[in-house]
C-alpha cells in the first residue's frame, strides 16, 4: 500500500513508518515546512510532502494516490506550548481535513488509523481505579485542551464512520516510551512532586509539601509514590515498539474498521516495583511518600478488544523498556528511532513482531 502518515517525524511516526517500509509498503510522510526532524524520513526511505494540517488543500494534495492514512499529527503538551486556538486548529480542524479529504476519495482509501489518547479519559478519581479499564469504563470528560480536542477528534471519526462509511480505526495511546525515556520519567523524581505541591495553600497540600521537603537531601532522589492510604501508584504505559506492532497488525483488518481500541503494554508497573530498579540503574537514593492531596495514578487497561480484533499482543514489559533505555544511553544505539534527529544516526537495529 501507499500510506500517508501525518506526524511522521515524531517518536511514534518514524518507528511505525520504518516498519511499514520494511514490510514493503510505500510511505509518504506529511511534515510542516522546515521540520527539523524531517531527515529521519529520508533515512528510513520515506517520501516527504510538506504542508499544514490546517489546510484542506494541503491534505488533499498529500492524499492523492494513497491507499491508507495514519493520522498521528497533533498538537500535544510535550510539543508546545500551544494556545487553545492552535489546539483547535491542529487537532480538530486538521482531523476534519484528513477525514474530509478521505471522504472525497471514497473507495480509494482502504483504511485510516487515527491516533487518540487515554488523556481523553477521566482516569484520576480520588480513590484511583481499582477495576481494570476497557474502552467504555470511563467517561471522556476533559478540560485541558489536548484531551478535549482529542475527544472532538474521536467524535469526528465516529461521525465519518456512521455518516459516510469511512474506514476509520481509533487507537487510544497511553504514555508512550521512546528511546532512553524510561530513565528520565519525571514522575519518578522527588523534585517533580515538590514542584507540584509548591504554592499550595490548602492544609493537606502544605503538609505534603513539608513532608516531601524533609526527604530532599539535594540529590533529587527517586520516590515511591503512594496514595493517601499508603497504596503504591500504578500506571499502564506502552513501549513504542509495541505501537509499531499495533499498526502492523491492524492495517487492512476489516474487523477493526469503526472500532476504538485502547493500547497498552503487557502489564502495568507500580512505583514500588519500578522505582528501586530505576534507582539502581541511575545510582540514586530511594525514598517513599504519601502524596495526600493529589489524585493518585492508579489504573490498568483491558486490552482484550485489540487482542480479539487484530491480534495485538504487546511484547515489551517495563523491564524491557528500561533495558533498552539503558542500552541507548550507554551506546546511542538501539532498536528505536530516537525522538530527536540529532541523536539518531539511524544505526538503530531492526526488531520484529
Amino acid at each position: 500500500m501507499r500510506i500517508l502518515m501525518t506526524g511522521a517525524t515524531g517518536r511514534i511516526g518514524a518507528n511505525v513508518g520504518r516498519r511499514m517500509i520494511q514490510n514493503g509498503h510505500s510511505l509518504l510522510g506529511f511534515t510542516v515546512p522546515g521540520d527539523p526532524q524531517a531527515s529521519k524520513l529520508a533515512a528510513i526511505g520515506a517520501d516527504v510532502i510538506e504542508g499544514n494540517l490546517e489546510s484542506l488543500d494541503d491534505i488533499r494534495r498529500a492524499m492523492a494516490g494513497v491507499d491508507a492514512v495514519f493520522h498521528l499529527g497533533a498538537a500535544f503538551q510535550a510539543g508546545g506550548p500551544f494556545t487553545p486556538e492552535q489546539y483547535m486548529q491542529i487537532n480538530v480542524q486538521g482531523t476534519f481535513n484528513v477525514f474530509e479529504a478521505a471522504r472525497e476519495r471514497a473507495g480509494a482509501i482502504r483504511h485510516i488509523v487515527f491516533s487518540s489518547t487515554d488523556a481523553t479519559l477521566d482516569k484520576y478519581p480520588p480513590e484511583g481505579n481499582p477495576e481494570v479499564l476497557n474502552e467504555h469504563s470511563l467517561t471522556q470528560t476533559q478540560t485541558d485542551w489536548y484531551g478535549f480536542t482529542k475527544i472532538l477528534g474521536e467524535r469526528l471519526a465516529d461521525r465519518y464512520v456512521r455518516g459516510d462509511g469511512l474506514p476509520v480505526t481509533v487507537f487510544r495511546f497511553p504514555w508512550v516510551w521512546g528511546a532512553g525515556e524510561f530513565l528520565d520519567f519525571p514522575h519518578f523524581r522527588l523534585s517533580f512532586f515538590i514542584e507540584t505541591f509548591r504554592g499550595r495553600q490548602d492544609p493537606t497540600g502544605r503538609h505534603t509539601l513539608a513532608t516531601l521537603e524533609t526527604l530532599d537531601d539535594g540529590t533529587d532522589p527517586l520516590v515511591i509514590a503512594l496514595d493517601a492510604n499508603g497504596r503504591t501508584w500504578k500506571k499502564h504505559t506502552l513501549d513504542v515498539r509495541d505501537i509499531v506492532q499495533a499498526f502492523d497488525r491492524v492495517l487492512g483488518v476489516e474487523q477493526a474498521l469503526g472500532g476504538v481500541y485502547q493500547l497498552g503494554g503487557p502489564e502495568p508497573f507500580t512505583w514500588r516495583e519500578a522505582v528501586p530498579v530505576v534507582a539502581e540503574a541511575l545510582d540514586r537514593r530511594v525514598v517513599e511518600a504519601r502524596m495526600a492531596g493529589m489524585p493518585p495514578t492508579f489504573y490498568e487497561f483491558d486490552l482484550s478488544a485489540a487482542r480479539r480484533d487484530f491480534g495485538f499482543h504487546p511484547r515489551f514489559h517495563w523491564r524491557d523498556t528500561l533495558a533498552e533505555a539503558q542500552r541507548y544511553v550507554r551506546s546511542g544505539r538501539g532498536e528505536i528511532v530516537p525522538t530527536d534527529v540529532r541523536a539518531a544516526d539511524q544505526s538503530t537495529e531492526q526488531v520484529g513482531n
